[in-house]
């Protein structure tokens, strides 16, 4: 029998007991034991008191107080916490299939993998623009099962914790108010030799609040995704030895065409031209990396 810990960082709004919910209805995969670690990121225990709130869970669920303000720390809290051979993360704005974890470790047996990255589907408000839905500005596509990656994200994520134990790796708490520290960290694992995969099947959903779809927080997310992206391509530097200006070049070409290409469809088709802007933002970002100036913060 093994043990499985699902890691979830919290400030304890209201959405995380929704997120729990689904979590106590899922089905365990044959030969699991299956717990539920929340990290109560919030200085005055809201997560805890949202968690006393719904008792009984029909799963076990802990709390551990952190309090920093930084989602790096109560991440790592999650870490130190686990016993198991595997450490699941999902976001505390998020509910999952029943089937999610099953198919997680279908993917894990099937490809041998160390990391396993699912999907994560934005629902937005009801009265979120049709052009809006279509741009999709808050999906990550992650590619087919299968697919190898040489990063990941922390909403929807299944790791072999005795690989990050041995390796000694923890989320940067440098990166923990900007953000950016699960793609730094998943790069991290990458490098060390892990194996990580994509699956489309492992489905999880997560509620869009309304401020998250205003163009300047969408901006700055692409920014800050683009930052990141060149920050551990470029292993940190700015890039200006002949490599970094190559990735740069590129960033630069692709930035151009898709502002171009976002302006020239902007009355015929208003969705991809907001995605083709937003790819520009992205390499925009990539480029930022030249300036040595902080990433964007977005917590």
């Amino acid at each position: 029998m093994s043990n499985v810990t699902i890691g979830i960082a919290s400030l304890g709004r209201p959405c995380l007991s929704r997120t729990l919910a689904s979590l106590c209805a899922i089905q365990i995969p044959a030969d699991y034991r299956v717990e539920i670690v929340v990290a109560d990121d919030d200085r005055d225990g809201a997560a805890a008191a949202r968690v006393a709130a719904g008792q009984p869970w029909a799963l076990p669920v802990r709390v551990l107080p952190v309090a920093a303000g930084n989602i790096s720390l109560a991440r790592n809290a999650c870490l130190d916490a686990a016993d198991g051979e595997w450490v699941a993360f999902v976001d505390d704005d998020e509910w999952v299939e029943p089937d999610w974890l099953v198919r997680m470790f279908a993917a894990q047996v099937e490809f041998g993998a160390d990391v396993v990255v699912g999907p994560v589907f934005p629902q937005y408000p009801a009265d979120t623009p049709a052009w809006l839905v279509d741009a999709n500005p808050l999906f990550v596509d992650w590619g087919p099962r299968g697919k190898r990656l040489d990063t990941g994200r922390s909403g929807n994520v299944l790791i072999r914790r005795s690989l990050v134990e041995r390796l000694g790796l923890r989320f940067d708490p440098k990166l923990g108010k900007s953000g950016g520290e699960d793609t730094e960290f998943f790069h991290r694992l990458h490098l060390a030799g892990a194996v990580l995969v994509a699956t489309d099947d492992a489905r999880i959903y997560e509620e869009v609040p309304q401020a998250r779809l205003a163009p300047a927080y969408i901006r700055r997310r692409a920014l800050r995704s683009g930052q990141s992206y060149a920050q551990f391509r470029l292993k940190g530097g700015q890039g200006r030895d002949l490599a970094g200006l190559l990735f740069h070049l590129d960033a630069a070409a692709k930035c151009a065409v898709a502002f171009a290409a976002g302006t020239a469809l902007r009355r015929l088709r208003p969705g991809r031209a907001f995605y083709l802007e937003q790819r520009g933002w992205m390499n925009l970002g990539k480029l930022r990396q030249l300036t040595g100036r902080d990433l964007p913060s977005m917590y």
